[in-house]
């Protein structure tokens, strides 16, 4: 299914530490898989507008995925302030809950995907947040203001398959950070794409990675 039209409204998800701001975008069919989406870190003025976040939002809808893009909390009209990593991965669990809840989607056929900072939060999250298949773009587990062992002792209760992605010229996060992750993820389906060319923002190399993910998606998914 491509070419799905959409229908996007601004959302609430409320759940046990507050209430999160969201965009909720759905395809024009009913019982299509879901993917929520995790942004950039919010000290360093991530948010869910982040035009990576927001292009691979409108490919996967495109892709007859319905999507879920928030704000953590304390970015935008989310509650509460930062919250080490320990709270973000709640706001994870809480709009993965909102979207697996949502009339419209198949509950059975929800991801997970962020974007560095963000990333690294639906690493951490998977193992509670149970996604039917998860993304990762310029992740690592020694994020600013992140607990390193938040991650990294999640990696091996990863159970879905995942699919690490990263620029080779990345100079904020280094590479081998997300050979790190594979190497770690114990999950026996998982997939390292390192992007010659490509820098920690994905300047003019977003091409390159938004096919293969959505790729990806639709196959865990069963999409025909």
């Amino acid at each position: 299914m491509t070419g799905s039209k959409k229908r996007s409204e601004a959302i609430l998800i409320e759940h046990a530490d507050g209430v999160l701001e969201g965009v909720i975008s759905l395809v024009d069919k009913v019982n299509q898989p879901g993917l929520v989406l995790c942004h950039p870190h919010p000290l360093m003025g991530g948010s869910m507008e982040d035009s990576r976040i927001v292009t691979l939002s409108n490919a996967a809808v495109s892709a007859g995925i319905n999507t879920l893009r928030f704000n953590f909390r304390g970015v935008g009209r989310s509650q509460g302030r930062f919250g080490q990593g320990i709270g973000e991965i709640q706001d994870t669990i809480g709009a993965m809950d909102y979207l697996r809840k949502h009339a419209h989607t198949d509950n059975t056929r929800i991801g997970l995907l962020g974007y560095s900072f963000g990333g690294s939060i639906a690493l951490a999250a998977a193992m509670d947040a149970s996604p039917a298949a998860l993304v990762t773009i310029s992740a690592s587990f020694r994020i600013a203001d992140l607990d390193p062992a938040l991650v990294s002792d999640a990696l091996r209760f990863v159970s879905c398959p995942t699919y690490v992605v990263h620029g080779r010229e990345d100079r904020t996060i280094n590479p081998v950070e997300a050979e790190a992750i594979y190497a770690k993820l114990q999950v026996k389906e998982k997939y390292l794409r390192l992007i010659k060319g490509a820098n920690h923002f994905w300047t003019q190399r977003m091409d390159a990675i938004v096919p293969m993910i959505i790729a990806f998606l639709r196959d865990k998914f069963q999409m025909r």
